[in-house]
């Protein structure tokens, strides 16, 4: 059943295309719905021999053996519940995997294998590559449609962290699915506005140290974040336009400090949505939708240190991808009866 060797099988499209269906009835007569997508690392250290095992990174950032997973989860209009929605398993040893940057070589024709020309042409002519650009975009749009074809009137909101921060993504949410979006953004975005510089010429300058046009701060009374509490910590909320390849988003900057002006972060965090902002009390809302996104964090930690999501013993790539997909599709089962469970633990 989990290797494909029956006629009958159990496979990860299977588990998603049950997941997407569930989701689209669960959710069909809600106004707004934010769909939370993020990567998580399937680790598997000591294996040596498993099929397909690739390289990702573990929680010190230091490079180990293992798979990747990229996540769908939906929440509800009151930001409450979780519902788990689609999964894709990939690994960038698979033959069909071709990373951005040999994409971006292949294209401006810097590939000096012949052999391996020939092999991205095949990929790419048959739309058969992988990776995770691709596989967000897909994903992303896979959700998007399905719940719009239960909901045609529902509002989606799409948020991620840095690694969606690109422009073409921005506009695959914003122009072709006609969605809403918060993206975290990186330290390297540039700002719209520029600067002469010690050497007498025009610089460009960096978002996180742009002045932005609008301001506000406010008061928490007790924060905590990472074990630690911080009383009266203050907010400064910053948001300001800026436009992207011809394409006006909000930018709204978040920094945090103690009650003694002291940063909590070395530097502030930087979203861009496509939702207009003209008052603080939108721009906080963009950085209170962000906050969501711990929600999927915790999906995970679920996965891992309940469901033993890292645990299998499996070999072929096959049954590795599949028993990935079912212990997400389990999870789901856990979120929807999680009322159950506290009333029986």
């Amino acid at each position: 059943m989990l290797d494909n060797s029956l006629k009958s099988v159990l496979d990860e499209k299977k588990v998603s295309k049950a997941l997407l269906e569930n989701s689209a009835n669960k959710f069909s007569n809600k106004k707004r719905l934010f769909i939370i997508g993020d990567h998580c690392d399937i680790r598997k250290k000591y294996s040596k021999e498993l099929e397909n095992l690739g390289k990702v990174r573990d929680l010190d950032g230091n490079i180990t053996n293992g798979y990747t997973t990229l996540g769908t989860v939906i929440v509800d209009e009151d930001k409450k519940n979780v519902t788990l929605a689609d999964i894709s398993v990939f690994s960038n040893k698979q033959d069909r995997f071709i990373s951005q940057e040999e994409l971006k070589k292949y294209e401006d024709k810097k590939i000096e294998s012949k052999e391996r020309t020939k092999e991205l042409k095949e990929l790419i002519d048959s739309n058969n590559h992988i990776n995770m650009t691709l596989s967000v975009r897909k994903q992303t749009q896979r959700v998007s449609e399905s719940l719009k074809a239960k909901n045609p009137n529902v509002t989606l909101c799409h948020v991620h962290d840095r690694f969606c921060d690109s422009v073409g993504y921005m506009e695959h949410i914003d122009q072709t699915l006609k969605d809403e979006f918060v993206v975290r953004a990186k330290l390297s975005r540039n700002s719209n506005k520029t600067k002469i510089n010690a050497k007498g010429k025009k610089q460009t300058i960096k978002l996180i140290d742009a002045e932005f046009s609008n301001k506000k701060q406010y008061i928490i009374d007790k924060l905590r974040l990472k074990g630690k509490i911080y009383q009266q910590a203050k907010v400064l909320i910053e948001w300001d336009k800026v436009t992207l390849n011809k394409n006006e988003y909000t930018a709204v900057r978040i920094t945090l400090k103690t009650k003694d002006a002291k940063p909590i972060h070395n530097k502030p965090m930087l979203l861009i949505s496509n939702i207009k902002v003209s008052t603080y009390l939108e721009a906080k809302e963009i950085y209170h939708i962000y906050l969501m996104r711990s929600k999927i964090e915790a999906v995970f930690k679920f996965l891992k240190d309940v469901l033993g999501w890292e645990e299998f013993q499996v070999r072929d790539w096959d049954s590795i991808k599949n028993i990935i997909a079912l212990c997400f599709f389990i999870g789901n089962y856990f979120y929807e009866i999680e009322s159950s469970l506290i009333e029986n633990p």
